[in-house]
């Protein structure tokens, strides 16, 4: 499975900033910059905890 690492990026990134903005969850905005920075190894750690399906994010490249 080949999987759209900006398109993720950018999922967890905007699920992390509404928890902020939507709820005041401090934490959701330092995860965000952790979100900015992680390798794809690390976002598809990221997403896999959360529960995100990673099929949303496959790609046919």
């Amino acid at each position: 499975m080949i999987i759209d690492v900006e398109a993720l990026r950018e999922e967890l990134k905007r699920q992390c900033l509404a928890a902020f903005f939507g709820g005041g969850f401090g934490g959701a905005l330092v995860s965000s910059f952790e979100i900015e920075n992680a390798s794809p190894e690390a976002l598809i750690d990221i997403a896999l905890r959360q529960g995100i399906d990673l099929r949303e994010y496959e790609t046919a490249e």
